[in-house]
Order: structure tokens, then sequence, then C-alpha cells
């Protein structure tokens, strides 16, 4: 008996399958053009957003925001509390813009966002898509969407800068890839006023444990002062850096560590200041795990009370959870500055520069 060619074999197994099949037709798929790892390069150039096919402008609802999240991953208008919302740069509502200029083209698959004033370089942003963006077939986006992206900064300590100051900092780094989880750090920062250089320590931070509660906690627990006195787990998160009183340095392998930062602070128009480091290793024995080319962004401003204060992004190359390469690292951070009195005493300062 004569036999089929695989080819001819295989095609008239699926053909069967294929019949009265029909293939699915998902919702529009946006993307930010040019975002490589989630960064920008210029952050005066408009804001490309590519849909994977045509959609409706009637159901098209996007907005640029500051992320900002709660410890439970968030966005401040979708938290418990009904007052906090996003700071928003730039937003496009069924057509209408504001804080900026938007246009559909491309047959109405492309959108591209010329915000009034140039985003901010230092902290995270999240292009916002509200859920009901459907294709001109009606296909519907059901849940919201958010794309996280940021802009790189140029490492140039050529310039004075008044508005980050040497002293103690309190940060809060909310992991998101490979593995979600929160570091704090306690960190030292000096800062050459007149370049803008900054070197500094930062230490791992872990719950008080010689704190005593109202209330009796076991001995397995830490007692958690703010925002409330509470007994929790001594791995529980801090909800912002405002928790400070309540952890302590420890730069004492193989649970602490501790690792040197080289970066520069450059002042922006606003009394705003851009805080960014230089890539360093960070190595924990206990767990194990290596962060490969570290690197920290974060924009700093003054809050209303006069406590500096940042929000950015934290970035690896490469996490290895023992010696396994797990992927890239990527987190947000939130930090500010804590007074001398306020700041417990044996945070580490930083080794001579070289």
């Amino acid at each position: 008996m004569r036999r089929l060619p695989l080819s001819l074999l295989l095609l008239s197994l699926a053909a069967p399958l294929g019949a009265g099949c029909e293939l699915y037709d998902g919702p529009p798929q946006p993307s930010i053009v040019g975002a490589e790892d989630g960064v920008l390069e210029d952050a005066t150039a408009p804001i490309v957003l590519s849909f994977s096919e045509p959609v409706d402008p009637a159901t098209l609802d996007v907005a640029i925001i500051r992320l900002e999240t709660d410890v439970e991953g968030n966005l401040l208008d979708e938290d418990a509390d009904p007052v906090s919302e996003p700071e928003e740069f730039v937003s496009f509502v069924k057509g209408v813009a504001t804080g900026g200029e938007a246009e559909l083209v491309d047959g109405n698959a492309t959108l591209v966002i010329k915000p009034s004033a140039p985003l901010p370089v230092g902290p995270k942003l999240a292009l916002v898509i509200e859920k009901g963006l459907a294709d001109v077939a009606g296909n519907v986006t059901k849940v919201r969407k958010r794309l996280l992206f940021g802009y790189s900064f140029k490492l140039d300590c050529d310039k004075p800068s008044t508005v980050f100051p040497t002293g103690k900092y309190f940060l809060l780094a909310d992991v998101e890839k490979p593995l979600q989880t929160q570091v704090q750090l306690w960190a030292a920062f000096y800062v050459d006023p007149e370049t803008g250089r900054v070197r500094g320590q930062a230490t791992n931070a872990d719950r008080d444990r010689t704190q005593v509660c109202p209330m009796s906690c076991k001995s397995t627990e830490a007692c958690r002062l703010l925002p409330e006195p509470q007994c929790v787990a001594p791995s529980e998160r801090a909800g912002t850096p405002d928790e400070h009183s309540d952890f302590v340095p420890n730069g004492t392998p193989p649970t602490g560590y501790s690792f040197t930062i080289d970066g520069c602070a450059v002042d922006q128009p606003g009394g705003k200041v851009v805080f960014a480091t230089a890539p360093t290793d960070v190595v924990v024995q206990i767990p194990p795990v290596t962060l490969r080319n570290v690197t920290l962004t974060a924009e700093f401003a003054p809050d209303a009370n006069g406590v500096l204060r940042g929000t950015g992004a934290l970035a690896a190359d490469t996490v290895l959870i023992g010696t396994t390469p797990s992927g890239k690292g990527e987190g947000n951070l939130v930090g500010r500055i804590v007074a001398a009195d306020e700041a417990p005493a044996d945070i580490p300062d930083p080794p001579p520069a070289p």
C-alpha cells in the first residue's frame, strides 16, 4: 500500500480538527513602543501605545500615573482608602485629552501621547488602561491593565545639589520579580553638595525584637508599634517608610547584609531631585540570594511638613536563587529621610571611596 508523505498525513489529520472551529478573537493587547525591559530613553519624547488591532475610540480610557501602591500592590484608587488617588500626569478618555495631547493614528491601532510637560525621571510610572476597551468587532477587555515603565538616567555628578542632603534614610523596596517580597533598608548617604556625588551604605533592616507591645506577644512574634500596636510575624511588611521606628539595622551575615552605593543627586525644577545609583551587587547568605548589578532610581521632594520623600524603582540584571539564575529583578522603591535623633545609632557608614 502506498504511504502518504508525513506532511500530507499531518495535514489530513489536522483538517477534521479545524472543521467547524473558529479562531479565538480576543480583545486588543496594548504595549509601549520602544520600552526595553520597561525603560524608555527620552522623557521629552511622546509615549506611543500600540494595540494588537484597531480599537473602538469610544471605549478607550487611559492615563499615565505615578506608580504608588499599598502593601498588597493596589494602586491608590484601588485600595481601601476612599480619599487616596494616584498622581496623574496625562489622560485620554473617549477622545478627550487632559494634561497634554493624544491622538489615535494607524487606523486606530496606535495612540500617540504628548504630555504637556516632561514626565518625571526617577519614579516608576504606570500607563493604566481601564477595562471596557474593545476592538471594532466588540471584543472587550474585562480587566484593568497597567503597563509599568520609567526613564533611564545618566549618571553625571557635575552639578551642585541642595535638595538631597547627607543623612540617614529608610527605604522600602517592594520586589515584584522574580518573586514578590519586601526589602527594608537603613541607609547612610553622604552627599557632596558641590557635585551631587553620593556615597552610601545600605543595610538590611529587621523588625526590632526588643520592642514591647501593650498586649502579650508570642516568642515567635515581634511588636509592631506603627501604625498601631500589634503582634506580627517578624517578616511582616511595612506599610510606609514612616514605620522606620519598628526596624533596626542588621548587617551581620548570615541573616544580615550590607552593600555600598555610589550615585548622583541631580536637582530638578520645583524643588525636586533625582537620585540614581551605579550598578552594585547584593549578596544574601540566608536565604541564598544574589542580585547582580542592582540600581536604584528615585525622585525625592519635600512633603507638606518638609520631610524629604521619594518614590522610584529597583532593578537587577540577574537574580540568583542559590546558584540558579531566576531572571531579572524588578521592584518599586519608596523612602524618606529620618532625623538623626530618630534613626538608630548603629547604621553602618560606607567605606572610604577608592
